[in-house]
């Protein structure tokens, strides 16, 4: 290994000044991801890897609360762990760099140590400032089979996907992380405050017919001390503070144009290389057919995406029910996927707001409307969970609680139990589907009432949920939901 002799700040979770010279042959998993902890939202740790090194950036907050961003280049070690020093730094006011370098000074803080668990996580590990402390921590995902990285000595520039540490070169010292899922881009910018503090700024953009991307800035006003963190680490929402667009000339070049605190500039980026011209670097894609799953969740599961659409008949003559997934917002200042739910008259009845992981969907909230009109909002605390590809014979129980204002405001207590049963083969009008059937009891406690659902749940490949059946406490009906047509990924099904 060999240190550099500049300075190398960028991207997702920038600068570090330090090694750079990889090994040329990668490690057999690669980490480029944005990690965090769902139970701890507002501050995470995005990885990029290039050869036998990766690039570590953290968006956090100081002792005083203020929001703070550190970096790391740590080296897989001999024990498969990765471990390198953690620097803060100062630099420029955002709003005046200009061709220069940007960061004026590198104050060391401590270590960042990573460890891949057998399961997938991160066990990240570091000592900022004489605090020891470990966080496991999962991977980011706004989709429902999000690309896939892994390693590349050949040239980016016909990339399709952006995910990456990017900067710019004549001024080093910022630069901003993009995760690139779909048509869905969230980054987090690293760059300066008008007092020269270090400052994360950060934003979800979606893909325009142009083929740009745009969206709304982010910044916290304040949070929670990095050591103090135990649940969100700041209030949620996130203040929006600007808006920004990411242009893209091919694989490896683009713009970054932004509005924030009143100041609008453009920037013309790359992506950071920070190893040698050989070391394999990080390339993120799609798999065939438009995959990332694994074949259990293909066949159970294919989650949420933008432009999917299910049309349920009730057996209880309300009408038609349409389910949309209209795209991508926020709620509580998290990035989600919004399914909206229209009655026969085509009335907006209700909205939830949803995130998808490689293992499960959550719903993080919901709002119900009166005649088009927004009459409760819903927030489930921590969020209703359903796993996605359970073994046959597998259980769950999950425990949260929604806490409903609007017209009426209360508190409801829910625990759901979900068990995975043997496939059981459905025909409907969309088709005849080996479907995975679910058994889902639910109990919940409002205003000191405790009632109980007990559902049937049959899902399938391609068109998602086919139908469900449920029984309350209160009666002894039952509903039966049959799909009747359904749009997923683009493909028509049924009638």
């Amino acid at each position: 290994m060999r240190a550099a002799v500049r300075a190398v700040l960028a991207g997702a979770m920038l600068w570090w000044a330090g090694a750079t010279q990889a090994q040329v042959t990668p490690d057999p998993v690669n980490l480029t991801a944005l990690w965090y902890d769902q139970s701890q939202a507002g501050h995470g740790v995005n990885v990029v890897h290039q050869g036998s090194i990766v690039f570590i950036a953290w968006y956090v907050y100081g002792s005083d609360g203020k929001v703070l961003w550190l970096v790391a280049a740590a080296t897989r070690q001999a024990d498969g762990r990765y471990v390198g020093p953690l620097n803060s730094f100062t630099g420029v006011p955002f709003h005046q760099i200009n061709n220069a370098q940007s960061n004026l000074q590198t104050n060391p803080r401590g270590e960042a140590r990573l460890t891949l668990t057998a399961d997938g996580k991160l066990d990240f590990g570091y000592t900022v400032d004489g605090i020891a402390q470990t966080r496991r921590l999962e991977k980011a995902a706004f989709i429902a089979n999000p690309p896939t990285c892994t390693f590349t000595t050949a040239s980016r520039a016909g990339a399709s996907n952006y995910t990456d540490v990017w900067w710019r070169p004549s001024e080093s010292g910022w630069g901003i992380s993009i995760v690139h899922q779909g048509d869905l881009i969230f980054v987090a910018w690293y760059t300066y405050a008008g007092d020269g503090k270090p400052m994360w700024v950060t934003g979800l953009a979606t893909r325009q017919a142009n083929g740009s991307y745009s969206g709304e800035l982010n910044r916290p006003v304040s949070g929670i001390p990095f050591n103090l963190i135990d649940g969100n680490a700041t209030t949620f929402p996130v203040p929006v503070v600007g808006s920004f667009s990411l242009t893209f000339a091919d694989g490896e070049t683009g713009t970054f144009a932004y509005t924030l605190d009143g100041v609008a500039q453009s920037k013309d980026i790359t992506r950071l290389v920070y190893t040698g011209p050989d070391v394999p670097k990080t390339l993120c894609s799609h798999a065939a057919g438009g995959g990332g799953g694994s074949g259990a969740l293909s066949a159970c599961d294919p989650g949420l995406n933008v432009g999917d659409f299910r049309v349920n008949r009730p057996d209880n003559g309300g009408g038609d029910v349409t389910e949309r997934v209209t795209g991508p917002a926020t709620f509580q200042g998290q990035s989600v996927l919004v399914l909206e739910q229209f009655d026969a008259q085509n009335v907006l009845t209700g909205k939830s707001y949803m995130q998808v992981t490689p293992t499960e969907i959550r719903t993080l909230g919901t709002e119900g409307y009166q005649n088009g009109v927004l009459a409760l909002t819903t927030v489930y605390n921590p969020p209703a969970k359903f796993i996605r590809a359970p073994a046959v014979g597998e259980s769950y129980t999950h425990s949260y609680v929604g806490n409903t204002t609007g017209q009426l405001s209360y508190t409801t207590q829910y625990s759901e139990t979900i068990r995975r049963e043997a496939d059981d083969p459905e025909d409907v009008p969309a088709g005849s589907f080996n479907a995975c059937k679910f058994k889902r009891d639910i109990q919940t406690t409002t205003f000191g009432v405790s009632a109980s659902v007990s559902m049937d749940l049959w899902t399938a490949p391609q068109v998602g949920t086919i139908r469900s059946r449920s029984r309350t406490s209160a009666s002894s009906g039952e509903t039966r939901i049959d799909l009747l047509r359904a749009r997923v990924n683009g493909v028509d099904y049924g009638q």
